[in-house]
């Protein structure tokens, strides 16, 4: 038998198909852009009472600065009231056990995903690549010089499927190389601007047996470790930074069940929010090569009476 089927086997007899991790990883990419819209709009209303006082002369009782100050406080008791859920504590993880399956899977990979977003206002710059045949991957976004509100970003994903024979305990490792650069520009009096970027190791849980029915599944599990990232949002202020050719070990490990196919895969991906000129200009970029993604699976053993 070959190395490729040996492989294949270990890896279960299920793959999802593409569109099946594109379906999700949309999903997931279109709930990431609703919290990046609402953080933005929060900071925006907040920039907006800011600039009402501080046009306000010194010493004196104006109302649209009462209304201001009015207005800060209320978003900050309503954010105060978000309570945020403790996270669950994944338990049972052991040593290695009669068998368990090591396995390096080098490209090509199985997929490579690619979504743009626009958030809002003028058109701002975005662009990106993906191979899953290289592991090669690049994003990049930058704000419109035209005035006026926008925002976008670029994510873009290459992975690997696993599907465990049994459950048991999946730990997934990788080392991408990546470099990285990003800028803000903001000019007084009050141009808020944002520039993001992340790279992640991730490993999502679906149910792909739906798909029978002509549905595509559900994301049942995940766990995800960051890598590299980077949250710039600066007001009245110019900055900049840059890596070349970094390397950086990822780990990341969650329980497993026999009844989901796993998408195994490495992420980068960058946003930008500005005012556009004059007032603020942001600029967010990022590359990685993933040489390979390696996964140990130690399978739950089960005591007979």
């Amino acid at each position: 038998m070959r190395d490729e089927q040996r492989l294949g086997l270990f890896r279960g007899a299920r793959g999802a198909p593409t569109d099946v991790a594109r379906k999700h990883l949309c999903d997931i990419q279109e709930r990431r852009k609703v919290e990046f819209e609402r953080v933005s709009a929060t900071r925006r209303e907040m920039m907006k009472f800011r600039s009402q006082i501080e046009k306000a002369a010194p010493g004196t009782s104006d109302p649209q600065t009462a209304k201001a100050l009015e207005g800060l406080l209320g978003i900050h008791k309503k954010l105060g009231a978000e309570k945020l859920a403790a996270p669950k504590l994944l338990g049972g993880i052991g040593g290695t056990r009669p068998g368990s399956i090591s396995a390096t899977i080098v490209p090509p990979f199985d997929y490579n995903i690619q979504i743009p977003t626009v958030l809002a206002g003028n058109q701002p710059t975005i662009s990106g690549s993906t191979d899953k045949n290289t592991g090669q991957m690049s994003v990049s976004c930058l704000t419109a010089t035209e005035p006026g509100f926008n925002g976008g970003s670029m994510y873009t994903t290459v992975g690997i499927y696993f599907h465990p024979v049994a459950p048991g305990t999946l730990t997934v490792r990788a080392t991408p190389k990546y470099s990285f650069q990003w800028w803000t520009n903001s000019i007084p009096p009050s141009n808020a601007v944002r520039s993001t970027g992340s790279g992640n190791l991730n490993i999502y849980g679906v149910d792909v047996a739906s798909q029978t029915t002509g549905a595509t599944g559900t994301i049942v599990s995940t766990a995800t470790q960051q890598f590299f990232g980077w949250d710039e949002q600066q007001l009245d202020q110019i900055n900049f930074d840059f890596g070349f050719d970094l390397e950086t070990s990822v780990t990341t490990q969650i329980a497993v069940d026999h009844t989901l196919v796993y998408l195994l895969f490495v992420d980068i991906d960058t946003g930008v929010e500005g005012d556009g000129w004059p007032g603020s200009l942001a600029g967010a970029e990022m590359s990685a090569t993933v040489p390979s993604i390696s996964y140990d699976f130690e399978p739950r053993l089960v005591l007979q009476p």
